[in-house]
This record gives C-alpha cells, structure tokens and sequence, in this order.
C-alpha cells in the first residue's frame, strides 16, 4: 500500500514501534490503544531526561537556582496550557495528577461546598466512570440526587429526558466531550451544554479524550471545568489538569491541604493560596508538568486538524473493514455518522478478552473491557467490549493488521 507508514507525527520518534512481538516475537507492534494511553516520543522523553539531569528541584518553596528553574518550568507549563485550550488565563489552570483526580475535584471541591440534599446533577450516562462515580459519592454524602442523561440502544444521548431534567434546574451538568467506547462525536452535546448554561448549571466536561484528537477551545464552549490528562496527548503520565471558567474558580474548595497550598497556617486553622497553588498540595510531578508542552508542541506542530483528519480516516477504514466480517458487530454503526478516532466492537459467540489475546498473540494490540464505562455499556447491552483506537502515528498498516487478525479470530470460531 503507497505511503502506507506516512503519518502526522513520526514513527521513527516512537521507539516502542519497532518492537517485535507476539507469539512467536515476530510480529512487529501494532499499537492501537491510544485511547488508554497514547504513545510517548523520544523528543518528550529526551526533555524529560535533561530536566532531571539539570533542573531537578522542587517547586515554589526554595530560591536557590535549580528550584526556580523548575518553578519556571512547572509555571510555564500552566501558561501552555492555558494557551492551548482557549482558558481564560494560566490561573484558570489547575495542575493535578490526571483527569480523574480533575474530575474529583471539580465534583468534590465544589460540590461540597455548593450542593445541598434534594439538589439535582444531571450525568450523561456515555461518561468514564470518573464523571460519574464522584457525584455518586455527593449522593451518598449529600443526599444529592443523581439525574441520569440516558444513552439509547444506538449510543445516542436521550435528549428528551435531558429536557425534563432542565426544567426541574439541575445545579451541574457532567458530560464527556468525547467518549472513550463510542467512535463518534453526540449530535446532542452542543444542544444539552447551551442549555445547561442557559440554566445556570455548572458545566462539567471530561476533555480526556478530545484534548489530542480534535481542536478544543474553551474560549467558545459553554464550560466551567474541563479535565484532561497528559499521558493522553502524548505527555507522561502523573499530571493532568483542571481547566476552570472564571466563575468556577472562584467557587472551588481544596480537596487536599498540606504544603504549598497554604496562605496561612495557625491555631485557628488555615487559609489556602489564592488562584491554582491553592489547590495543588503536596509535591506535584515537576518533571512530567514540565515536558507537557513538549508534547503539545509536537501536536501542534502537526496540526490538530490534520491529526484530526487522519485518525478519523483510519476510524472510519476500521470500521467499515471490520462491520463487513461475518459475526463482528461494530458499536454505534450508522448511517450517516462519522468515527473519529477509535472504534469498538464485539465477536459474536467470543469473549472480548479471548479476542483481545489473539491479537495480541498476532501482535496487535487493543482494549478489552469495559473501559471504566459500565453504565454505557449496559445501555448498548453489553458487559464488554474491544477498542481498537489511534494516534498521529498510526498507519494504514496497522488497520490492514487489525482486520486480518479479528477475520483470522472469527474463521477459527467458524472452524471450531
């Protein structure tokens, strides 16, 4: 196939692709589970390693040299950050360990303080379980009632229960901007994020998986916390971050109290930092804070639409290959919708982790599970699933391997 290897980012920066696996270690690597993780390249780790070997210091508590070049470098990766995403500015960006401990606390940091028993948050039921089971633990601690948005046989957002939930004034909305099982973007977010606003509902919007696929400015969507993870984007994982509307900020409670987060400390008790130091207690992950920007660099550098465009092209080349084999059924398969970076689907008559080894065994590797996202999968009628899901580096190759392992799978299950 021509040009069949060419793609946005540069293979020959990911060393792990020219491993040879499989069964019989032959096979070269077809990594398809970016979705889960994304693939890390040498340039990221090159920087890492000249940050640990020249500027390893901890941050904002010494004035020594190596301790404010790492503030600088930890400080300069919340100004990317904020650039990135169309935040209102670096303060609006809280660094954490990952997503969920994001999601966490936005649910928790604010909802403890805002929510009341009987108040509603409306939980869009295609979300990770780390947009869901926070506002469960409010439900618990609360007495907060968790309003189901529901997903339909068809992975589509029930819009009509959305709009009796909305007229009983839900207090916060938790939605993901894209779905880590379903290939497609909801026909029914941008309806369901306006109205919210329009209520005066807090926006809670899991960014983990659109922040590497597709363009994201924040500046235009209705938000107010949006939480993604390095490790995602080609970055190191330990460190994510909260990105937070101007108003949501200022709403927010620390979750964790110790060093670096307090203005003050005395026998009456504690005031934190203002703006985002004020919620990152502890000793963040200096080192992985500090390349982000090196990852983000490289998406850049490619072009977000022109990684956009060709991971959906690859998507959208899974899914049709694999829709046309006897027994696979491909997740939210319809007319007229488009894949944009993953696709998911099921071998009739086979366990999802059966399948999975197979591949593996043929050197291909993909997720199976139910990729924290039970409610949904319950929703389509499923208790797993495989995932098969792609980055800047992925090939047409690696559709070509993926196809031939998942037809090879169904011809022994047609041969047993």
């Amino acid at each position: 196939m021509a040009d069949a290897m060419k793609t946005p980012l540069d293979r020959g920066r990911y060393p792990i692709l020219e491993r040879k696996v499989g069964a019989d270690g032959a096979h070269r690597l077809v990594y398809l589970d970016s979705a889960a993780t994304a693939l890390v390249s040498a340039t990221v780790t090159d920087a890492h390693a000249a940050f640990l070997h020249t500027s390893c210091a901890n941050i904002h508590r010494g004035a020594h040299l190596l301790a404010e070049e790492a503030t600088d470098a930890y400080e300069c990766a919340r100004e990317r950050l904020a650039s990135f995403f169309g935040a209102s500015s670096p303060e609006a960006v809280v660094l954490t360990h990952g997503a969920t401990e994001s999601l966490n606390l936005a649910a928790l940091g604010w909802g403890r303080r805002h929510l009341r028993a009987g108040d509603i948050v409306a939980v869009a039921a295609d979300n990770h379980h780390s947009n869901i089971v926070p506002w469960q633990m409010l439900a618990e601690e609360r007495g907060v009632e968790v309003a189901w948005i529901p997903v339909g046989a068809d992975g589509l957002l029930d819009l009509s229960t959305w709009y009796r939930i909305a007229e009983r004034s839900p207090k916060a909305v938790a939605l993901c901007h894209r779905s880590n099982v379903l290939g497609f973007a909801q026909p029914a977010l941008a309806t369901i994020l306006n109205e919210a606003r329009s209520c005066g509902a807090l926006i809670v919007l899991d960014g983990a998986q659109a922040a590497a696929h597709i363009p994201v400015d924040l500046s235009d969507t209705p938000f107010d916390f949006y939480g993604c993870s390095a490790h995602k984007m080609g970055g190191l994982a330990g460190v994510g971050a909260l990105v937070c509307s101007e108003r949501a900020i200022g709403e927010l409670s620390p979750l964790v109290g110790g060093g670096g987060m307090a203005a003050r400390v005395d026998d009456d008790g504690y005031a934190p930092l203002a703006g985002p130091a004020g919620f990152e207690a502890g000793t963040p992950p200096v080192a992985a804070a500090a390349v982000w920007p090196v990852a983000i660099d490289l998406l850049e550098a490619a072009g977000l639409d022109t990684l956009a465009a060709h991971v959906s092209v690859l998507a959208e080349a899974a899914r049709h290959r694999l829709a046309s084999i006897p027994g696979v059924r491909v997740i939210g398969d319809e007319p007229g919708r488009a894949f944009e970076s993953l696709v998911s689907f099921t071998v009739d008559g086979v366990h999802p982790h059966d399948v999975s080894q197979h591949l593996s065994n043929a050197g291909v590797m993909v997720r199976a599970g139910h990729h924290c996202a039970k409610p949904l999968h319950r929703a389509l009628g499923l208790k797993a699933s495989l995932r098969a899901s792609f980055g800047g580096y992925s090939a047409d190759d690696d559709v070509d391997a993926l196809v031939a392992a998942v037809e090879e799978r169904c011809e022994k299950r047609r041969t047993c």
